[in-house]
């Protein structure tokens, strides 16, 4: 697979490497999409900016957050989003089993509740591109307006980070457990 070389801190100005410096201080994982990404470093700040909020301000829950995350990270295999969202999963609680459904991309009959509704919604969406007046109407009931789009949102953030992870074949950290 083609791949454009990890962008560098040496290779940009010294405004760039400001923005350098803000992404990568709240980041580990060696860049991830982010060493893509900051070949264009203003488009990259926004891209910061945008999982900053949803990281530090977002109305969903961690736990809802986490598997939108994760089912996206699967259905468009990006191991490098899978393995660092994996290790998130954990630590806000999502159960083993959980994980390991979406790890397996299990029929949803093995997801219960909010989780079931949560990864309908983000298959769905992912694959359809739109979403039955059922699910919509489940959807808008269970989160409200606003934590509705911001579902929406997020799951658009994902798409695209687990795109530039698939076209820019970013890989996870060695020993990285992915699927």
């Amino acid at each position: 697979m083609s791949k454009l070389p990890n962008a560098t801190r040496e290779g940009l100005s010294a405004e760039q490497q400001n923005i350098w410096d803000y992404i990568f201080a709240g980041r580990t994982g060696g860049g991830g999409p982010y060493s893509m990404l900051m070949h264009s470093p203003a488009m990259a700040e926004h891209f910061a900016a945008t999982e900053d909020y949803f990281r530090n301000h977002s109305l969903l829950p961690d736990p809802d957050r986490e598997v939108i995350i994760l089912t996206a990270a699967r259905e468009v295999e990006a191991h490098y989003a899978w393995s660092r969202h994996e290790i998130r999963a954990h630590k806000v609680g999502i159960q083993p089993q959980t994980i390991e459904a979406l790890r397996a991309r299990a029929p949803l009959d093995k997801f219960a509740g909010r989780e079931k509704l949560l990864v309908e919604f983000t298959r769905t969406l992912m694959h359809d591109h739109v979403l039955s007046d059922e699910l919509f109407a489940r959807m808008e009931n269970e989160f409200g307006p606003a934590k509705f789009i911001e579902a929406v949102g997020l799951l658009g953030h994902y798409i695209t980070i687990g795109t530039v992870i698939r076209m820019f074949d970013v890989r996870p950290p060695e020993g990285s457990k992915t699927f």
